[in-house]
Parts: structure tokens; C-alpha cells; sequence
């Protein structure tokens, strides 16, 4: 369910109405806060007419997604979206449509492209298939290398007020008032970080158990245990590993002054996990040794 983008839903159903959409675009904002299920809602609306999220699968879109690609992958330490999926998109697009005015590609969580992929990539929205429609997702709008950043028409995916956190939560949240306040609280105005609160209380819980042990005195018996816990986060879910440092970093913010060290520490092994090839093992251990 989309909420809160009543007006860009009305652009882009006039675009693609009008047969004017752009044939890159890049939806960048903070996570959970709707780009994805907007893109897929998009392309629903372009095979079936209803802008929501589809219910079965599309003939005329394709998702290149990460966290699939590591589980197909014969790799188990696959850490990039490469070049054979930019190439399977260029199948993809030039093949003709059917079912729709276009084919829409979807490259979710951007960016893991490697530098070779974005320039294949590159050479698409070049010179790009009249009915080709590509649409990348990531945090940042310069998580493109300069020379194809320019070739995408970014849109900006704003948080939502607390309020109408609230007025989404009353609608289809399914809670107690007295919790929805809460909720709201925590959801830092991201529709999908309220849903996660409310639906997946026990995972969330975990974690903020887990980091109050990483916060607490540690023996090297004890700082090995969390390292592989944390580590095992990630192992069927990246995007766990990243729910755990979203928590521990909101965590250290209630008192940053107190913790601003800390808070050095955790950002900098974000930084080299996320920029860098290394050893996640080793980065967490000293991580949890620094703190």
C-alpha cells in the first residue's frame, strides 16, 4: 500500500498515460519509505491499469534484486550486482512489449553495482529502447559513477510527518491507539519502518537485545560470541545486518554526546563494510572491541 505520494503517483500516471516517461529514473531516499513498492506499483499500473502493488507476476517488468542474486548464486560470498544482470536488462528491454506501452527494469538497492556494471549500464540509457524503462533504488543520489549520474532523472522519496504516520497507522495499522503512538515515534516518518515495528515485534526485539549486550562490559570470549551473532544476521537477510546498525546507531543517538566515540567507532565500520572489500569477522570483532 502507497501512502503519503498522492501527488507523484498522479505525475507519473500522467506520464505514463501520456506515453512521456523518462527512460531512467533514480528513487532515492532514506530506506522504507515506500521507493520500492512504488516502482512496482508503477509497473502494475502500466500492465494492469491499478497503481498498487501487484498481486501476481508481470510479463513486462523485470527485477534485478540483490538479495535474490546472492541466493542464486553459486557464490556464496557474492557481494555486488555485476555485469551479467545489466546485461540480462538489456535483453530484457529491447525484446518488444505485449502486455504494456513499456518493459520497466527495476534495480533495487542500486548500490551494490559494480563500477563495470554501471557502465554497461551506461551504454543502455545511452542510446535506450523506445519502450525501455529502467528504474534504480538507493539511499543516495551519487551512488553513480559522474559519467552516467546525469543520464537519470532523479526523484526524491521524502519522509512523512509524524501525522501522517498516524493517519496511516489508524487506517490499516491494526493496533491500539496507545501503541500507535509509539509507533509513530519510532518510525522516524517511514511508512515501511512502522509496518516492521508493528509486524515483526520478536525480530526487533532480538535485536535490541543483542544490543544491549554489544553496549555492556565484554570479556574476548564474549566479544567472539557477538561477532557471530551479528555476523549470522546477515547470512540469509543482508538487509538485517543493515536493520542492526539502523538500531544500534538510533540507540547511540539518544545520548550522543555521551557517545560520540562510540558512535565513531560504529560508523566507520559501517563505512569499510559497506565501501570496502573486507573482512566483516575481523571489522565487527574490533568494532565490539573499541566499544
Amino acid at each position: 500500500m502507497i501512502f503519503g505520494y498522492d501527488s507523484l503517483i498522479s505525475d507519473f500516471k500522467r506520464l505514463a498515460d501520456e506515453r512521456r516517461l523518462a527512460h531512467a529514473y533514480l528513487f532515492f531516499g532514506d530506506p522504507e519509505v515506500g521507493k520500492f513498492l512504488f516502482a512496482e506499483s508503477l509497473a502494475n499500473y502500466l500492465e494492469n491499469d491499478s497503481f498498487e502493488e501487484p498481486k501476481k507476476d508481470l510479463k513486462e517488468a523485470l527485477l534485478i534484486d540483490f538479495d535474490e542474486l546472492q541466493k542464486k548464486s553459486s557464490q556464496s560470498n557474492q557481494e555486488s550486482i555485476g555485469i551479467d544482470a545489466v546485461r540480462e536488462i538489456g535483453r530484457f528491454l529491447f525484446q518488444t512489449p505485449i502486455a504494456s506501452a513499456y518493459r520497466l527494469a527495476i534495480i533495487r538497492d542500486a548500490e551494490w553495482l559494480t563500477d563495470q556494471a554501471q557502465n554497461a549500464l551506461l551504454k543502455i540509457v545511452e542510446e535506450p529502447p523506445p519502450s525501455g524503462v529502467i528504474i534504480a533504488i538507493a539511499k543516495d543520489p551519487g551512488v553513480f559513477l559522474p559519467t552516467i549520474s546525469s543520464r537519470f532523472l532523479k526523484i526524491y522519496f521524502p519522509r512523512l510527518s509524524s501525522g501522517k504516520i498516524l493517519d496511516f497507522l489508524s487506517e490499516y495499522g491494526k493496533i491500539k491507539d496507545v501503541d500507535m503512538k509509539e509507533t509513530a515515534s519510532k518510525a522516524f516518518g517511514r511508512i515501511g519502518r512502522a509496518l516492521r515495528i508493528v509486524r515483526q515485534k520478536k525480530s526487533l526485539e532480538k535485536i535490541e537485545n543483542l544490543i544491549s549486550s554489544v553496549l555492556s562490559k565484554k570479556t574476548p570470549a564474549v566479544i567472539n560470541d557477538l561477532t557471530e551473532k551479528i555476523l549470522s544476521l546477515g547470512d540469509k537477510d543482508p538487509r538485517k545486518l543493515d536493520l542492526f546498525f539502523e538500531e544500534l546507531i538510533l540507540k547511540l543517538n539518544q545520548n550522543l554526546p555521551q557517545n560520540s566515540s562510540t558512535m565513531a567507532s560504529v560508523n566507520q565500520t559501517l563505512w569499510l563494510l559497506k565501501t570496502l572489500t573486507v573482512n566483516k569477522r575481523i571489522q565487527i570483532k574490533k568494532m565490539l572491541s573499541d566499544i
